[in-house]
């Protein structure tokens, strides 16, 4: 095939440390121009990466560049009319999590991708940590048996964002659970096999703004953040989520997920099934009375890169467009987890337990 040209909107951190580097490393990929509304952040990435082109205005990039991808890295509040954008133009579309923050959002999206026979895909990397892919594995080969409960524990002890706008509502849309819950929700209703969901009940609290962590501790894995701006009287979001969901083939997933909490430090999920169960984080296998075993995998091809699920997926969309591969990441199932966002924020809202059916308004 021949290079296939790539236009990034976002020019912040997790462009810069994961989206470009992964199109570069794929090599079938041509970065033509970035976009960002600051100027400077546009300008510096293109300095850094040799890149031709940069924009302010994302219409006049697309229009300008006729992209065959664009990777959407803007923050989450922006992504709908980002992607739209992209799609209408012709691109075929990586996402950063969380694609949308409503269940509504998620399926016009994908309708629009459908229309215009594009691939949208969310970047809903982790899925690609070797030991959730061994998961994977066992649950196809019906090792597990029928999954009746999942377990997600993804808990930092001080890792509250400081660079960026995560911790504004209006820009991010939410906190810990949008930012980092997304991923081990998305993880854990794959494992178990994308049952559909149909209630929601959740609580959450903001705690810990006076003790925070380094820009690595908050994610910024490869660092090249800027903290200082971060004022924690700005912070409008969640730091701390748990809940449960309830889903029609009977089986339940429950969460807590927190930038900063008095816990240690987990990211965990618990698969249990009428066979065997498996701890993902301390990679063991149960079943029987009193045999556990240990989760064997495969390394990861891109194990030197902190951010190498972005690699994995870029190389999906590039078999994808060549027609060898299907979207690793599946429309239905980024649909179920934006319903379940949207979900569990509606219910610590109103302190109730939230019916799927609620939130569907066409």
């Amino acid at each position: 095939m021949k290079k296939i040209k790539v236009c990034i909107i976002g020019c912040g951190m997790i462009a810069r440390s994961a989206h470009i580097p992964a199109y570069l490393a794929n090599g079938g990929f041509e970065i033509a121009a970035v976009c960002d509304n600051i100027e400077s952040s546009a300008k510096g990435l293109c300095d850094k990466f040799g890149i031709a082109r940069y924009y302010t205005d994302a219409t006049q990039m697309l229009e300008t560049e006729k992209p065959e991808v664009v990777s959407v890295c803007a923050p989450n509040m922006m992504h709908k009319k980002y992607v739209m954008s992209a799609l209408e133009h012709g691109a075929n579309v990586l996402c950063e999590k969380p694609l949308a923050l409503t269940l509504c959002d998620a399926e016009e999206m994908f309708l629009t991708a459908k229309k215009n026979n594009r691939i949208l895909m969310a970047c809903q990397t982790l899925r690609f940590l070797p030991e959730r892919l061994a998961v994977e594995k066992m649950k196809l080969q019906g090792e597990i048996g029928d999954i009746y409960y999942a377990e997600l524990s993804r808990i930092r002890r001080r890792g509250i964002p400081t660079w960026g706008k995560f911790h504004i509502k209006e820009f991010s849309g939410g906190g810990a659970l949008i930012d980092i819950g997304v991923h081990g929700i998305d993880s854990a209703i794959w494992l178990m096999g994308n049952p559909k969901p149909i209630s929601v009940s959740a609580i959450m609290n903001k705690a810990h703004t006076d003790e925070l962590g380094n820009s690595e501790q908050s994610g910024a894995l490869k660092g090249g953040v800027e903290s200082s701006g971060f004022n924690p009287e700005e912070m409008n979001v969640e730091s701390f989520a748990a809940g449960n969901v309830r889903f029609e083939n009977g089986s339940e997933l429950s969460f807590k997920v927190a930038w900063a909490a008095n816990l240690p430090e987990q990211n965990n999920i618990i698969i249990v099934g009428n066979k065997k169960g498996v701890d993902t984080e301390n990679r063991k296998v149960f079943y029987g009375s009193d045999t556990v075993d240990e989760l064997l995998f495969e390394p990861n091809g891109f194990k030197t890169e902190p951010f190498f699920g972005h690699f994995c997926i870029a190389d999906n969309l590039y078999n994808c467009l060549s027609g060898a591969e299907e979207p690793f990441v599946k429309p239905e199932e980024t649909i179920n987890v934006s319903a379940i966002l949207e979900a569990a924020y509606l219910s610590a809202k109103e302190k109730r337990e939230v019916k799927i059916a609620e939130l569907r308004r066409f």
